[in-house]
């Protein structure tokens, strides 16, 4: 799939959203088997790919060419009926899916909060809270109860009593961490946390405490301790000597030594970095890279490592050594990123929001706009009237674990019900450690799970409303633009989304489904009219649309074709044999030398007889870099000393990169042409080529294709 979407995005004419004109100003730019292509059309993928040129008719002609030849393959696909097939149709879904999503939400906001959050990104703040927890579907008077509770907490605190000490105290913030830290979660930027969270610190000055905030976890009340503009993003190479406080204090003492000795080598000069770190550190996912981390930004560390890091001035700059909780380090800077201007940061953040609670938001304005738009009208009495035929079934859907029963407790045999605990008596064998001729499963479920357990679930299909009552429930719940949604609409929703939810009131639960169903049909009929309303993205499904049918059916007759088709490819090799030749190449024997006396110490070798690695090891004895040997084939290109050489045996001296090169040439081959395996990648990339424009010629004498240079040369 990547690999098509970077055909299609990069190679097949696609490009981002296009202009569209007017359709009654529209006319066709040619036709190719009798099907017309707007100018539009062809203007907007022309500009896509020629965004600098000047448009001249030289341009449009030579461009047109490519143009007939994509729309000919496109044309040749829905012949063969290629557009009907279900995988193209679940593929091309997909990609509708995915670029219909920027259309489907609030845009104008979703630009807001984009905004909102590179604004708050260039600033770190630092705040600690108490959490009081409370889910997000809790009873009223659990919700009422945790409201008290945390403004009770925020009166303490208000009142001047220590935070961290109420965090930390008896009924306090029911964060566990609050007993380690006080409720202090350091430092940290916009879309780092819950964004309800976030807004909340944003909007208190330090110093201050919030109003209490729901989240999703429960109320928080927020105090904030501290900002600073933003430090953008560093990336650093460490040592590490692992030490903790358990540590005996002589193994402390000596771990603190041997880091000093290590930064006394490093400011030396006497070991390199990327050496200590693999001789030395403690830190194995990285003492095999020289120490070297990911680039990070603040929150992705711990604070005091950190600090440290952002701290250092200068890339190659090598901190001392320091203490975090983790043992001793040595820090070195290898790089720093300020933070990104708006255009760099853009992308990402939109990215990042779509992920982010924001997309709610934006998704719940753009269904508030479309209930206006389309002029939603619901109807609660017919809504309430689906309530009798509810029952507590429809809480049950779903699988309910009754036991666990250890395999070393179940021998080969029937599976029983086991001291009543189980609804019916299931039987079952366990043969070979695998579940064998299970039966007596309506209602109840046997699971063998990988850890030698065997599970007994009671599953349950849940509610089907009543036939004949169902069928009398025919009124509209709502209408849009005077389409309605009945009663039978509701209850198929009911029955197809309904999930365990005990201890819920039919009433509450149906109001709360029947706007989820209101939502999912308004988010459908929008979905629907997309290529009506927006006219650069009818164009962009076409093309999307036009490009799978291109991709398929030139992978079936040109790229995937070369590279199966071996007789095909054998018999283009021996007609075209002569354009995959050889250069001269050169066999023999390479001596590097690392100066003139290595150089001269080895033409004396050479002379009494000595080749090859015999040589090698004679002028290595004293150091490795003496001299390396290689023996093989090369070209002038790869090696243009070799040029020069005319006679076998050994060569003059080349000087080589500061190094003394000669060659005991063996063999000069001369030109040949290359074997199908020495040029396989090379000889199927030119049978491809030949397959494309034998297959072009073929459409162009198949279907006939009229231009209308009038219109062509209109556009501007």
């Amino acid at each position: 799939m990547e690999m098509r979407k970077f055909v299609l995005l990069a190679g097949l004419f696609f490009a981002g959203h296009m202009d569209a004109q007017d359709g009654a100003a529209d006319p066709a730019v040619m036709t190719v088997d009798g099907k017309p292509v707007s100018r539009s059309e062809f203007e907007a993928i022309y500009k896509k790919n020629n965004k600098d040129a000047a448009v001249t008719q030289q341009a449009l002609d030579e461009y047109l060419d490519l143009f007939i030849n994509y729309k000919l393959k496109v044309r040749e696909a829905e012949v063969l009926g290629m557009d009907t097939v279900s995988k193209f149709r679940t593929e091309l879904d997909g990609y509708r899916k995915q670029l219909a999503r920027p259309y489907l939400i609030d845009r104008e906001l979703n630009d807001q909060l984009i905004k909102e959050a590179f604004d708050r990104s260039r600033t770190e703040m630092r705040a600690s809270h108490i959490l009081v927890q409370v889910g997000e579907d809790a009873a009223p008077e659990d919700t009422a109860a945790a409201w008290k509770r945390i403004m009770a907490l925020r009166e303490r605190v208000a009142k001047g009593e220590d935070f961290a000490t109420v965090a930390k105290g008896k009924g306090g913030s029911d964060d566990p961490s609050a007993q380690k830290n006080g409720g202090d979660l350091g430092w940290f930027s916009a879309l780092q946390m819950v964004y309800p969270f976030e807004s909340a610190v944003y909007n208190t000055p330090v110093g201050q405490l919030s109003q209490p905030v729901r989240t999703r976890f429960g109320y928080h009340i927020i105090k904030v301790t501290d900002s600073r503009p933003a430090r953008g993003q560093v990336k650093v190479a460490h040592i590490m000597l692992r030490a903790s406080d358990q540590d005996t204090p002589e193994r402390q003492a000596d771990t603190e030594r041997r880091i000093r000795e290590i930064h006394q080598q490093l400011t030396a000069g006497s070991l390199t970095f990327a050496d200590a770190a693999l001789k030395y550190s403690e830190d194995e996912s990285s003492s095999t890279k020289g120490g070297e981390l990911p680039m990070f930004g603040t929150g992705k560390m711990i604070e005091e490592f950190e600090d440290v890091a952002f701290g250092l001035k200068a890339d190659e700059e090598i901190s001392a050594p320091f203490k975090t909780r983790y043992g001793w380090h040595i820090v070195k800077r290898l790089d720093a990123m300020p933070p990104p201007a708006f255009d760099q940061a853009k992308a990402d953040l939109k990215s990042r929001i779509s992920r982010d609670s924001r997309a709610d938001i934006t998704r719940r304005a753009f269904l508030d706009k479309l209930r206006t738009t389309y002029g939603y009208k619901p109807d609660p009495k017919a809504v309430k009237a689906v309530l009798p035929l509810l029952d507590s079934t429809i809480f049950r859907k779903g699988a309910q674990v009754l036991d666990t029963l250890s395999r070393k407790d179940v021998v080969e045999g029937p599976i029983v019900r086991k001291d009543g605990r189980y609804k019916r008596e299931i039987n079952g064998t366990i043969k070979e450690g695998k579940l064998v001729n299970v039966r007596s499963r309506k209602h109840d479920d046997l699971v063998q799970t990988p850890m030698d357990t065997v599970v007994v679930r009671d599953v349950h299909e849940g509610w089907t409303p009543d036939a004949a009552k169902a069928a009398k429930l025919t009124k509209p719940v709502f209408t849009i633009e005077g389409r309605s949604y009945t009663q039978a609409d509701l209850l198929d929703h009911l029955r197809d989304k309904q999930r365990r939810e005990p201890g819920r009131s039919f009433s509450a639960y149906v109001d709360e489904h029947f706007q989820q169903f209101v939502d999912d049909k308004l988010m459908e009929y929008e979905d629907g009219r997309l290529e009506e309303k927006y006219p650069e993205f009818r164009l962009l499904m076409k093309e999307y649309r036009d490009g799978i049918l291109l991709f398929e059916l030139t992978d079936q007759k040109v790229w995937s074709k070369a590279v199966k088709d071996s007789s095909g490819l054998q018999a283009f090799h021996k007609a075209h044999e002569r354009d995959f030749m050889w250069d001269t190449r050169y066999r023999g024997d390479i001596y590097t030398c690392a100066n003139p006396d290595v150089a001269k110490k080895a033409r004396a070798l050479y002379k009494k007889g000595k080749r090859g690695a015999e040589l090698q090891t004679e002028l290595t004895r004293t150091s490795a870099l003496d001299l390396e040997h290689v023996n093989g084939t090369w070209t002038a290109e790869e090696k243009p000393y070799l040029k020069g050489i005319v006679n076998v045996g050994l060569s003059d001296n080349f000087n080589v990169d500061g190094r003394v090169v000669m060659v005991d040439l063996q063999e000069v081959i001369p030109a040949t042409p290359k074997t199908l395996d020495e040029a396989r990648g090379l000889i199927t990339a030119a049978y491809q080529d030949q397959l494309e424009k034998d297959w072009i010629k073929e459409l162009r004498g198949k279907y006939e294709v009229r231009v209308n240079k009038d219109v062509l040369y209109s556009i501007r």
